[in-house]
């Protein structure tokens, strides 16, 4: 079972994610998304690049991690195929994500993902201390 489910909106997309720890939400996080963007299957590790990221709570710090990975895709036409959290609280994260320059010829690419939308969305700890998130994509 993914730890991600699509999650079905009028119109733009999202994702249900689930995670053992905060660490593990935002991974979790971040492969959904990897994998609405592309087939990571067809995509490399031959770079790497180290985000660190700071906001005001766990939900904003959650909205920045996403909107700074579709930035980098975007803004350096990379695709990711996975990320490292490397470090991790409710306002900081530091990690290290893999992939490699787009290559239209080798990259199947499902969708463009625009942002990251605050409507509807949830970061919350259960009781157990897992994690859970809902969040819509601007597409």
């Amino acid at each position: 079972m993914r730890p991600y489910e699509y999650l079905e909106h009028t119109a733009d997309m999202g994702l249900l994610v689930r995670g053992k720890t905060l660490p593990d939400l935002l991974k979790n996080a971040a492969q959904g998304l990897f994998e609405t963007i592309a087939v990571v299957d067809t995509v490399d590790e031959t770079n790497l690049m180290e985000i660190r990221l700071t906001a005001e709570s766990v939900e904003d710090l959650f909205v920045a991690w996403l909107d700074e990975l579709i930035f980098q895709h975007e803004t350096k036409e990379i695709f990711f195929k996975r990320a490292d959290i490397k470090e991790c609280s409710e306002t900081e994260i530091s990690a290290t994500v893999y992939g490699e320059p787009a290559n239209f010829d080798k990259h199947e690419v499902y969708t463009e993902i625009k942002s990251v939308t605050y409507h509807q969305l949830r970061v919350d700890q259960k009781n157990d201390g897992s994690w859970f998130a809902q969040v819509i994509f601007d597409l």
